[in-house]
């Protein structure tokens, strides 16, 4: 079953990249900063190991067990499962911002179509896992199931058209995505299990953290420079 689990996960993954590969091949400032799609290809691999080992990373120090002792025992999550949805899309982000500014690339635009290309493939992931249990899932993850289209309706055909528009600086539109998601994981995580939420499990902190630092960002974007640019 759970070799059934990783099989998923690399479905999720090809979709994705058939996802960036639609949006990323005829963006004009791809082409022109030579940001050709096997750079952009040869990235989402990259990340996709740094989002796994964010995602294993944050589960673990969110839900300790023994069994995270020992190096195996975190790296073996087919045999051993946790993967933490919102430590996966953070460090993923911010590891894929980190590349591109190390490698001279568009880093807003970068980012702002790997967050596209993961909002492709989100609702689908969901689907395939609550197949994969047989419909045996949590409260946080039905809601989720249902969020997950949610999410993806309005920010591919709402805001992400903004962005096409240039109405938004590129990053801004993964910023507004990190801080709604990030929002609305909280406050899932904490309705659907009051009786042992715990603000200060790493997780929840972490969303804290996405939520803040997004904002900041935002305002100091779209806000204070166009201020600036009229003084």
């Amino acid at each position: 079953m759970m070799y059934l689990y990783f099989l998923t996960l690399i479905i999720c993954f090809v979709i994705f990249l058939y996802n960036l590969y639609l949006v990323s091949k005829d963006d004009s400032l791809l082409i022109r900063r030579d940001v050709l799609i096997y750079k952009m290809f040869n990235l989402s691999i990259i990340s996709a190991f740094a989002s796994l080992f964010f995602s294993r990373l944050f589960h673990v120090v969110s839900y300790p067990n023994s069994a995270f002792n020992n190096v195996l025992g975190f790296i073996a999550f087919t045999h051993i499962p946790g993967l933490s949805l919102i430590g996966a899309i953070a460090g993923g982000l911010l590891f894929v911002a980190i590349y591109s500014k190390y490698r001279k690339y568009p880093i807003g635009r970068v980012i702002d179509l790997f967050t596209v290309a993961f909002l492709g493939v989100l609702p689908i992931a969901y689907i395939l896992f609550f197949i994969l249990k047989l419909g045996k899932t949590d409260t946080f993850f039905n809601i989720f199931l249902f969020l997950s289209f949610v999410i993806s309706l309005v920010f591919i055909k709402g805001v992400y058209k903004l962005s096409e528009k240039g109405e938004l600086k590129d990053g801004s539109f993964s910023l507004i995505f990190l801080t709604v998601f990030s929002l609305l994981y909280f406050l899932v995580k904490l309705f659907s299990n009051l009786s042992n939420f715990s603000f200060l499990r790493i997780e929840n902190l972490l969303s804290f953290v996405v939520i803040f630092l997004s904002i900041v960002l935002l305002i100091n974007q779209e806000v204070m420079n166009k201020l600036l640019n009229k003084k």
